[in-house]
């Protein structure tokens, strides 16, 4: 499917604040992916089918995961809205035909991510992170991070996101506590 044809669907299923956020992780995602020589359309196409799920409430996440037998964390269970990103992949590939692994992968990590990313998925979890719209407290420094230090901008940003929920005594999903460890550490490739 053309890129323009995808724009048209997707905001016919998402909102216009949702709709317009997609449109800036795909222009941040596109940057990226000009700085670090990743096909700048797959990085467009992962963006902008990176939400096409959030038109759906929890509960209606949480039945749609079911339905297509996906294996539901207890964090998931707790918080449905966790699952819009493998919910994202799946609209994407069956409803708008993409068979790219990499743009699927892409979009099922953007939430969460996970050690070792391919570059393509560290840039779809940071654009959503860091796009333009977003304001929050070191959203500059993971911006510009971004643009010289991909792994040392994931470091940043999972670490930014684990203060953020301790604060708010919210559950943080093991997945991001892995991400943030690799990236910390130092074990990428």
């Amino acid at each position: 499917m053309e890129l323009n044809a995808i724009k048209k669907r997707v905001a016919k299923i998402l909102d216009t604040e949702r709709y317009e956020h997609s449109l800036r992780v795909a222009d941040f995602a596109k940057e990226l992916a000009g700085i670090y020589n990743v096909d700048r359309e797959k990085a467009e196409i992962a963006a902008l089918l990176h939400d096409v799920s959030r038109f759906m409430d929890r509960p209606q996440m949480l039945k749609e995961a079911k339905k297509l037998n996906f294996n539901i964390s207890p964090m998931e269970e707790i918080e449905p809205k966790l699952l819009h990103a493998p919910l994202s992949a799946n609209i994407a590939k069956n409803e708008f035909g993409i068979v790219d692994e990499e743009i699927l992968s892409a979009i099922k990590l953007h939430t969460l991510g996970r050690p070792n990313m391919t570059d393509l998925e560290k840039i779809i979890y940071l654009a959503d992170h860091a796009e333009s719209g977003r304001d929050y407290p070191g959203i500059d420094n993971i911006r510009e991070l971004a643009k010289k230090n991909l792994d040392q901008a994931i470091a940043l940003s999972t670490s930014r996101t684990i203060q953020y929920l301790e604060e708010r005594k919210l559950p943080i999903d093991q997945r991001t506590i892995e991400t943030n460890q690799f990236y910390n550490l130092g074990e990428k490739t």
